[in-house]
């Protein structure tokens, strides 16, 4: 799957995307660091890709409503539960693609995932 990695993303989950075989392009990379985030999303929408990101804001579907994205995956991670939640997210990649994803936000913790279609 294609995916904007927001700059609050660790480098770690970035790294584990790629060796997963997505192709992940950063926040960083595209020149939107410290940016509003409706221009990041704005950015992955134009872009074709799937927003991750660690910022919970985007989990709110009032501001920025499932019909209005490809897809977005929040991060519900801290260092200590790193693995656990890079395995709920392995899994859960594994039960998806690209056009599965569109008009859906998905929440992954350290046990589990919730997804919203919209």
């Amino acid at each position: 799957m294609k995916f904007l990695a927001d700059e609050c993303v660790y480098y770690i989950t970035v790294k584990a995307l790629r060796n997963w075989g997505h192709d992940v392009f950063t926040v960083q990379e595209a020149g939107l660091a410290g940016h509003e985030n409706g221009d990041i999303l704005e950015y992955a929408v134009g872009t074709e890709r799937i927003l991750i990101t660690n910022d919970m804001h985007f989990s709110n579907i009032i501001i920025y409503p499932p019909m209005q994205h490809l897809g977005i995956i929040v991060l519900k991670i801290r260092p200590r539960f790193l693995d656990s939640v890079h395995m709920v997210l392995s899994r859960f990649l594994d039960t998806i693609d690209q056009e599965d994803m569109k008009r859906t936000l998905v929440i992954v913790d350290r046990n589990k995932y919730r997804m919203r279609k919209g």
